[in-house]
C-alpha cells in the first residue's frame, strides 16, 4: 500500500524537528519502505511517498514528530490501478 505524506514545519519548530532527526535518524520500522522524499529549499515543507504494509507502520515512523510538525498522510494508489477500476465499472 502506498502513502503520501506532506509535512509542514513551523519556522519556530524547525530546529527542534532537525534535532529529533539527528538523534533518531530515519529509522524505518519493519514493513515500511521510503519510495522518495523531497524537502523545500526553506526546509519548512517535506513531501514523501512510502510503501507500507499498513497505516500502523506509517504512524509508528512519524510518532516522534507528531507533536512538532503538521502531517497530512493519505493512502494512495497509482493512476493505472484507478483506471482499471474505472474501466471495469463502465
Amino acid at each position: 500500500m502506498l502513502f503520501v505524506c506532506y509535512v509542514t514545519i513551523d519556522p519556530a519548530d524547525r530546529d527542534e524537528s532537525l534535532r529529533v532527526l539527528k538523534e533518531r535518524g530515519l529509522v524505518l520500522p519493519a514493513g515500511i519502505k521510503l519510495v522518495g522524499a523531497w524537502v523545500s529549499v526553506t526546509q519548512h515543507e517535506i513531501w514523501s511517498v512510502f510503501e507500507a504494509d499498513d497505516a500502523e507502520a506509517i504512524t509508528t515512523f512519524f510518532e516522534p514528530w507528531l507533536s512538532i510538525n503538521v502531517h497530512q498522510i493519505a493512502p494512495v494508489m497509482e493512476f493505472d490501478a484507478l483506471k482499471k477500476i474505472a474501466d471495469a465499472t463502465f
